[in-house]
């Protein structure tokens, strides 16, 4: 009875992030709409190895010694280990992101919602939460940013 809290406890701390996490928006990719490429520099890890040489004495039966056919002798024996060392570089990767002006909402594939923000809309336009026009248009305005008068 004593571990059902703490297998409880656990499957909480590991189990549900990791089902948090894929409950996220479906990633980004070059072939979707309206998503462009941003290049980023990025810290990555990898193992760098490293060759090390060391010496030994081996005893070992020699043949053809004084007086005796068969003797104990000594010799130098080299050997090498491989040990590895974290390093890191800087390395440039491609990530997709929605180009400007574009967001994307609901786990849609793509960035298929123009993005209304400040300075945006032109002429006095407001940015509109609804329909298929980015912009409200004040009278004697028109387009999807109130670029025509």
């Amino acid at each position: 009875m004593g571990a059902g809290p703490v297998s409880l406890w656990l499957w909480l701390c590991w189990a549900l992030p990791a089902r948090a996490s894929g409950a996220t928006e479906p990633r980004l990719q070059r072939d979707m709409p309206n998503v462009c490429p941003v290049f980023e520099l990025a810290l990555v890890g990898h193992q760098q190895p490293c060759v090390q040489a060391f010496s030994r004495m081996v005893k070992m039966w020699k043949q053809g010694c004084a007086g005796r056919k068969w003797c104990m002798g000594y010799e130098r024996r080299s050997g090498y280990y491989t040990v590895y060392k974290q390093a890191y570089r800087m390395e440039r990767q491609t990530v997709y992101k929605c180009c400007p002006g574009w967001v994307q909402r609901d786990g849609e594939p793509g960035c298929l919602h123009l993005l209304c923000t400040v300075g945006t809309c032109f002429n006095g336009g407001r940015c509109s939460e609804a329909g298929s026009q980015m912009c409200q248009c004040p009278a004697g305005f028109q387009g999807p940013r109130c670029q025509y008068g």
